[in-house]
């Protein structure tokens, strides 16, 4: 099965350079040099956006779910075989509910090799092109899991070679006997995706889906989940974007001007850059690579676009950034679960949420090394710590924040980026969050009208950037035996006329909560 793969990946190399695939980055916003106070101003009148209760939500891949190949963690540059996923695991669970209510994707490229046999007596192998076989046990153990921990369910229908007839049109016989199984236990599947990054089967599966084709694949889709699964809401198609390349062999444009009225949620893949793992790269990742503010500001060129589309030819869809990481092909060793990727998962994190995208879904949960835990410890990676910032701290509704009195050189200096919202569980409580991205130099934070009030701080350091301590106001996070997370306690200050809020180290972040701001947005 690994040469398979690799022979995927040599033919996707040769296809990509035969395409000559040209782009360039956009330019981010709250841009000020690292060397000057940053002076933020909030609107708290009303929300700019509003996100999901489950906006910060997790994958586990098909792959690791079924017992599949996933990517090597000694960063081989192989997929390597892995045993069925134990969604029982004690410190796993209790992780996890530190984050929940989410959403669980069930998905990645594996999901398109997937044969269902919820028999009593399934097969032990499935017959080619399948490859891997979702049973009543694994599914069980899936299902249980999202229960407990209060996770609502996206799942990846198998859209590939094996559940498509000779003129390619998909057909839904298998996917209707899994479906059935789902629905008739009770099990939290609120959403059915058909098919994971359709753009990307020449390359995975070796044959080309049209945005046409698909449309009409998402009619019979449709039929299926309103019969069979009313209530859950039907998403697609899950295309992959690449920096600065965009959507290669594209089917998002074609598939919502020919049946975007057949979805509830457009979902689309980013990831910022390609491990070493990837044989091919349009943005090789580096250590340093995402500290650049015009590779940050990428994602935001893309959703755009998307957004666009859907405004256009899907206007009842929500958008979802339906699998992101920090490198594609497994993360990046040595980068993607260091404390440095944490800096670009929160300008992700408040640049999705600024736009009011829903739900942003992190690949993975635990896995290779991009995963928010290490899989075969259970110790929390640095992007795990600032996840778990993100979701105790910041609310639903998300408030407009611009950092002024940059001068006008600032595009030289390295950036500070300013995200702000109502804080979780407070009324008329704001947390603002910012990100010190200069790897050398402090930076001053001021919240304009924040004077006399009490503040909060949460401020995250590493003694090493390309380590995995994370300090919160100088104490080491680190989790119990059992998973339980240690104290996560802030300083607290009054704010007097005059004085910063909150002074970032170089290469940290902050979120620091108003609890007293009375902000009229935030009631």
């Amino acid at each position: 099965m690994r040469r398979v793969r690799r022979l995927r990946w040599a033919r996707a190399a040769a296809i990509l350079a035969a395409a000559k695939l040209l782009g360039c980055g956009g330019s981010g916003g709250g841009v000020v040099p690292a060397d000057a106070t940053v002076s933020v101003r909030v609107e708290a009148a009303a929300p700019a956006a509003r996100v999901s209760e489950r906006f910060l939500s997790f994958s586990v891949d098909t792959a690791q779910a079924l017992g599949g190949v996933f990517w090597d963690p000694a960063g081989s540059g192989e997929e390597v075989p892995v045993e069925v996923y134990d969604f029982g695991r004690t410190r796993l669970r209790r992780l996890t509910s530190e984050l929940a209510p989410a959403m669980l994707r069930i998905g990645g490229t594996a999901a398109d090799y997937v044969l269902y046999d919820v028999s009593e007596a399934p097969v032990a192998a499935p017959p080619a092109p399948f490859e891997l076989v979702m049973t009543r046990a694994i599914w069980d153990g899936i299902a249980r899991f999202a229960r407990d921990l209060d996770l609502e369910i996206l799942f990846t229908l198998s859209a590939g070679p094996g559940a498509r007839d000779a003129a390619l049109a998909w057909t839904a016989d298998n996917a209707r006997t899994f479906v059935d199984h789902v629905v008739g236990r009770g099990d939290p599947v609120t959403v059915w995706e058909l098919g994971n990054e359709i753009n990307g089967f020449p390359i995975a599966h070796f044959i080309r889906i049209d945005g046409a084709q698909y449309a009409r694949d998402m009619a019979v889709a449709r039929a299926l989940v309103d019969e069979h699964a009313p209530g859950a809401r039907l998403a697609g198609p899950s295309s992959a974007y690449w920096p600065p390349v965009g959507e290669a062999f594209p089917v998002m444009p074609e598939f919502l001007a020919a049946g975007g009225e057949l979805v509830d949620v457009v979902t689309w893949h980013f990831y910022p850059q390609q491990s070493k793992r990837c044989p091919i790269a349009t943005r090789r990742a580096g250590p340093t690579v995402m500290l650049e503010p015009d590779n940050l500001a990428a994602v935001d060129r893309w959703a755009d676009r998307i957004e666009a589309q859907v405004r256009s030819d899907a206007p009842r869809a929500e958008v979802w950034l339906g699998e992101t990481g920090n490198a594609q092909c497994g993360g990046e060793p040595g980068v993607s679960d260091r404390f440095v990727g944490s800096l670009w998962w929160l300008d992700e994190l408040g640049r999705m949420a600024r736009r009011g995208q829903p739900i942003v879904v992190r690949q993975t949960l635990s896995g290779s090394d991009y995963g928010l835990l290490d899989d075969a410890t259970l110790e929390p990676n640095p992007d795990y710590w600032a996840s778990l910032l993100w979701r105790r701290l910041v609310g639903t509704s998300i408030l407009a924040a611009e950092v002024s009195g940059a001068p006008a050189d600032a595009a030289a200096a390295p950036p500070v980026m300013t995200y702000a919202a109502c804080q979780r569980g407070v009324p008329g409580g704001v947390v603002v969050l910012a990100i010190n991205l200069d790897l050398e130099r402090s930076v001053a934070v001021e919240v304009e009208g924040a004077a006399s009030a009490a503040a909060e701080t949460y401020v995250a350091t590493a003694p090493d950037l390309y380590g995995k301590d994370v300090r919160l106001n100088g104490r080491e996070l680190r989790a119990a035996a059992d998973g339980a997370p240690p104290p996560i306690a802030p300083s607290r200050a009054r704010v007097r006329a005059g004085a910063p809020l909150v002074t970032l180290p170089p290469t940290s972040y902050a979120f620091v909560a108003l609890p007293d701001a009375a902000a009229p947005g935030c009631g």
